[in-house]
């Protein structure tokens, strides 16, 4: 009879190796709703909701779980992907994107939503990927978009900057020729 519980138990922890595996092998984005600078991780949140995240402003996404970081900085997106990857992520779909829309007041980060979702531009022609900012006033939002690839980490962990320092050396190094 030790034997059969022996069984069971090693064929139980194998299963539960096997699912946990096979998530990680599946295309996905994060999914979540970083509430802000205004938040740390000593900052009564526990039941904010996304009305919270976003002061009830029309059109800003939000989704669970909302994460705020130990010092109101932008969130580890290595430690969330390594230790909580089933609550912040979701599985992308052949036609969705990741992305990660980001609401600004006088240029600094008010909240960041990450998501699985679909996209087209005005001419209703489905965007795969880039960047699309729209200003009003003292407000800016700034929405990336991408395709993660099959057991990546999720792609709209973040949008480098290295292309403008790219251009910015680039421009530097013509006008270092050109004198």
């Amino acid at each position: 009879m030790w034997n059969i519980e022996r069984i069971v138990v090693i064929t139980s922890i194998l299963y539960a190796s096997a699912v946990a595996q096979s998530n990680r092998n599946d295309t996905r984005c994060f999914q979540f709703t970083w509430l802000g600078p205004r938040y740390d991780n000593q900052s009564v949140f526990l039941n904010a909701t996304c009305n919270d995240a976003t002061r009830l402003a029309d059109g800003i996404p939000c989704y669970q779980p909302l994460v705020v970081s130990e010092d109101g900085t932008w969130p580890d997106m290595d430690y969330i992907w390594a230790n909580h990857f089933n609550a912040t992520t979701c599985v992308l779909t052949q036609n969705d994107i990741c992305a990660k829309y980001t609401y600004y007041f006088n240029g600094h980060p008010e909240n960041s939503t990450y998501m699985c979702t679909r996209a087209v531009d005005n001419n209703n022609t489905a965007i795969t990927s880039g960047c699309y900012e729209q200003m009003s006033g003292s407000y800016r939002t700034r929405v990336c978009f991408c395709r993660s690839v099959l057991g990546g980490v999720p792609c709209n962990k973040g949008f480098a900057v290295i292309p403008s320092i790219f251009a910015a050396l680039l421009g530097f190094v013509v006008f270092i020729i050109r004198n």
